[in-house]
């Protein structure tokens, strides 16, 4: 997964969709991280091929239709709204199985946008992989929009990440604890340019977008 990812793994507790091959696709990490943030997005994707495919739905405008949809069918948005409470359930396990506790912090509030508007269909589709179909309808609907490049019952392990390097031992984030202010309890890192000589310099003290 490390490979995967191209840093560390952290704070995964378990594996919670797998390829035919064994491989990892989706992890599901503790709802707090053990350097203290706060972390909402229980479930991601973490095999490039998948996560490349969700990257195209997003970016050919699957996203707006959904959100289109979910104003006008209450249908659709009373079964998006099952899809929030069943990912906070499902957060509340992996926390207790984690030993982190209740995370206040994030409290009633799952990812991927949910339960008013899609703003992340990889999160959608991890919660779709990790807990079965009928769970959450749009990320079912998209894993059917991405066949033409990944479908459940096929390996596509093979040239899709480095597997002869050593697995990446640090994270080379140059931030601390992520995530907004409100959570983390510290400012947002934001990055200007020195007017002087142009170089580039990290201030603590701003709100980051």
């Amino acid at each position: 997964m490390s490979r995967q990812l191209g840093r560390p793994v952290r704070d995964v507790v378990e594996i919670s969709a797998r390829c035919v091959c064994g491989n990892p696709l989706v992890a599901a990490t503790a709802p707090r991280l053990s350097n203290g943030t706060p972390f909402p997005t229980t479930f991601y994707l973490t095999h490039p091929v998948i996560t490349s495919a969700v990257s195209r739905l997003e970016a050919g405008g699957t996203m707006n239709e959904m959100n289109g949809r979910l104003a006008e069918d209450p249908g659709l948005a009373q079964a998006y709204r099952a899809a929030h409470e069943a990912y906070l359930a499902e957060r509340a396990r992996i926390g207790q199985r984690a030993g982190t506790g209740p995370v206040p912090e994030i409290d009633g509030v799952s990812a991927g946008g949910m339960p008013e508007r899609v703003k992340c269909l990889h999160v959608l589709v991890g919660q779709a992989l990790a807990m079965g179909r009928g769970v959450n309808p749009l990320g079912d609907e998209a894993i059917e929009l991405i066949s033409e490049w990944w479908t459940s019952d096929r390996c596509y392990c093979v040239g899709a990440w480095d597997t002869e390097t050593p697995a990446p031992s640090r994270d080379l984030s140059r931030h601390g604890p992520q995530g907004l202010p409100s959570m983390t309890g510290r400012a947002a890192p934001v990055r200007r340019r020195d007017r002087a000589d142009g170089a580039d310099e990290e201030n603590n003290t701003g709100e980051g977008a």
